[in-house]
């Protein structure tokens, strides 16, 4: 009876492991950026946030302010200015909202869906990691 109290802890940490599956099919990477982001539930509406992850399939945005779950959205991912840039860049991220998640203080949203010209990004990105020929 014993061993078997003893891997109740292991099993619960596979069962644990084997519900949260990740369904990305592309990678997301940790980069805290202020979104600006726009919807239409009949009416024209945004609101303001910033992501909490972002990569080419999807982003997920922290806000109080969630629209509703399937509907359309337009996010506006804006790049602060560097020295010596002039300005910020903004990327346009067109998708369909996929989840509302709240936890503790936390409540945001995510987006499946992808950047206007991903075909420019992704060669940008592609031509700096292989760098100049």
């Amino acid at each position: 009876m014993t061993r078997n109290l003893e891997s109740v802890p292991q099993i619960a940490a596979e069962v644990r492991n084997s519900l949260s599956i990740d369904r990305r099919t592309r990678a997301r990477f940790p980069l805290i950026f202020p979104v600006i982001f726009h919807w239409r539930d009949g009416t024209e509406r945004s609101a303001v946030g910033y992501c909490r992850n972002i990569g080419l399939g999807g982003i997920f945005i922290v806000s109080s302010n969630c629209p509703p779950v399937d509907v359309e959205i337009e996010v506006d991912v804006v790049v602060p200015a560097f020295d010596p840039a002039p300005k910020e860049i903004l990327f346009r991220h067109s998708g369909r909202v996929i989840r509302i998640q709240a936890c503790e203080d936390l409540r945001g949203f995510a987006v499946a869906g992808q950047f206007e010209n991903e075909n420019a990004i992704h060669a940008r990105v592609t031509a700096r990691a292989i760098g100049p020929q």
